[in-house]
């Protein structure tokens, strides 16, 4: 039992993915599973962590296509010649050998502006950033099937240890009046000091499994409430009926269309389109490119810095530049050779997972039958264990049984309830792994 309870608890810290809480309040908040789950993906961190993700994603694909728009810059520049430049001159010119050129101070000042016509890069990059954000929003989704089910389980976790909390504590209370019988009875003689002592040390025993039940419980709630960002000082109200009213059915096996639903396949396949595409980019980079161009200067030259009687000359041109890549060193072809390289490794991964997908869903599947048959099992193993404890408790107080035949039956009904949490645990466990599986939708 403490074992048990262990790992229950340790299974509810893993799922833990947030940090500091949202918000307290003294009003009890009463959650059903599915408003806990709904809960979760508001207000759970690490889920707005992924969505802040997608919407980066969303913002890089407008940078690819701010690339679609006019490009304008300005300049202006200022250069002292120590030494003016100099063309030379023929042999025998009048003006000597060579001839210096210009003034001592140069000043420019130019706008230019160009614009892709046909950059076939491009348009692949703006489809490679749509695609990634395709992957990014799976991922959103991936996390919140991931998150529903960790509330789930440690939902029902919860409701179930509360439930072993009042076997242990109803076999507690069953000891205690046992005991109280037993020291009347043995005040009238009837029964001996040993048979007190022996019901004494019972109730001792069950006492600290009672104590670490209801503490596990408390830590387990408080997890619950730090998945769905609740300060663990809020009282909350779990709903009794999500396990009281469990019904419990075999699984089957779905048809072929859950992986199209299945998170991790899908974005196997959104990667294996996305890793297309950047073929194609690759691809792009050998074919010729097309921009308009166009800029405006003014320029002066002078020996002075008498601003005002500077002349100014303006220039201007507006043109096509066309770019013909022609050999770029074999960088594309071997780049291109990478990207085929990624898609093999691509379907080689793809084809592990959905073997191993396959097996797992058969595994849940039997997983929920084996459960199920435990359930069912256990549910007339309890009717029984409680209607041998009753006959064994008449039987003690009129002298047919011993104390240790009353003990027996006393544990025997205590661990076939206990049974029948167990097997429920099982049983909701596997239904939510199973349903993560095959991608099922949050209501």
């Amino acid at each position: 039992m403490k074992v048990r309870l262990k790992f229950i608890v340790a299974l509810g810290l893993l799922t833990i993915g947030v940090s500091p809480l949202l918000y307290a309040q003294t009003d009890t908040i009463h959650l059903t599973v599915q408003k806990a789950v709904d809960l979760a993906i508001q207000q759970n961190l690490m889920q707005k962590v992924s969505e802040l993700e997608l919407q980066k994603k969303q913002e890089k694909v407008g940078e690819y296509m701010a690339a679609l728009y006019p490009t304008v810059k300005a300049t202006g520049s200022y250069s002292r010649y120590l030494k003016l430049p100099v063309i030379f001159l023929p042999a025998g010119s009048p003006l000597g050998t060579t001839l210096k050129v210009g003034s001592d101070n140069s000043y420019t000042g130019a706008v230019s502006a160009s614009v892709p016509v046909f950059v076939a890069s491009i348009f692949e990059s703006i489809r490679l950033g749509k695609k990634d954000v395709e992957i990014s929003a799976e991922k959103v989704r991936e996390n919140q099937i991931n998150l529903a089910a960790n509330i789930k389980t440690t939902y029902y976790n919860v409701l179930l240890l509360k439930r072993s909390s009042e076997v242990i504590g109803q076999s507690y209370q069953n000891a205690l009046d046992n005991l109280k019988n037993i020291q009347n009875l043995n005040k009238n003689g009837m029964v001996s000091d040993y048979d007190v002592i022996r019901i004494k040390v019972q109730v001792e025993n069950l006492y600290p499994n009672l104590l670490q039940t209801e503490n596990s419980y408390d830590n387990l709630l408080n997890v619950l409430k730090i998945l769905l960002n609740i300060d663990v000082n809020t009282p909350v109200s779990l709903d009794d009926g999500e396990v009281t009213n469990l019904e419990v059915a075999e699984g089957v096996l779905p048809t072929d269309g859950w992986q199209d639903a299945n998170s991790t396949l899908r974005q196997l396949y959104l990667s294996s389109q996305m890793l297309d595409i950047q073929a194609k980019l690759v691809k792009s980079s050998n074919i010729p490119s097309l921009v308009a161009i166009g800029s405006y200067q003014y320029q002066a030259q002078a020996n002075n810095f008498k601003f005002s009687d500077y002349k100014w000359v303006p220039t201007s041109l507006v043109g096509l530049q066309l770019n013909v890549p022609i050999f770029s060193g074999f960088s594309v072809r071997r780049q291109l050779s990478q990207v085929r390289i990624s898609q093999q490794e691509l379907a080689l991964q793809t084809e592990f997972t959905q073997n191993n997908l396959n097996t797992q869903l058969q595994n849940e599947v039997n997983a929920i039958n084996t459960a199920v048959k435990k359930v069912n099992s256990a549910v007339g193993n309890v009717d029984l264990a409680q209607r041998g404890y009753s006959i064994a408790k008449t039987s003690y107080n009129t002298g047919q049984a011993t104390l240790l035949e009353l003990n027996d039956a006393e544990n025997a009904m205590m661990q076939a309830r206990l049974n029948l949490i167990q097997a429920q645990i099982e049983y909701l466990t596997a239904r939510a792994d199973y349903e993560k599986t095959i991608g099922k939708e949050l209501q």
